[in-house]
């Protein structure tokens, strides 16, 4: 014969909790803001990376948006709380020889906009290189700005 034991109160814990997700609407994690606010986190709607710099000085534009095959991840990313609280520039100490530099536009829903700069070999979030890396990856190049 199995015994079971269980602490006082235990029990009505996991039950109150189980009730709560049947009865609780179902939203997406990413929509939820910070505890207690009932805030959301805005949705990305289109990421512009401009991509300067090199041996070769060249400049080079990434667009990503809702319609962009594959853009979806860096969306997600350029919405999350941990984008949202980058600060506007992450430069190294030494900006100079052939380093690229970049910078990252994010228009959220509401047409408000997000703008970091950066260049190789910054110490910058990992979330800001997460970002420029699938843009480069999946973004398509419409346009060179002009320097």
């Amino acid at each position: 014969m199995q015994r079971t034991i269980l602490r006082r109160g235990a029990g009505i814990g996991i039950a109150a909790a189980a009730a709560a997700a049947l009865i609780a609407p179902a939203a997406p994690a990413a929509a939820a803001g910070p505890k207690g606010t009932g805030a959301a986190t805005p949705a990305a709607t289109q990421i512009v990376l401009e991509r300067s710099g090199g041996f070769a000085g060249e400049h080079t534009a990434f667009v990503v948006d809702t319609t962009t095959v594959g853009g979806a991840p860096a969306l997600q990313l350029a919405g999350t709380r941990r984008f949202l609280r980058l600060h506007a520039a992450y430069l190294p100490k030494h900006t100079c020889c052939d380093r690229y530099a970049y910078r990252v536009t994010v228009t959220y829903r509401g047409e408000r906009t997000k703008t970091v700069a950066t260049m190789q070999g910054a110490r910058a979030p990992q979330v800001l290189w997460d970002v420029i890396s699938q843009s480069e990856r999946y973004g398509v190049r419409p346009f060179a700005p002009q320097a």
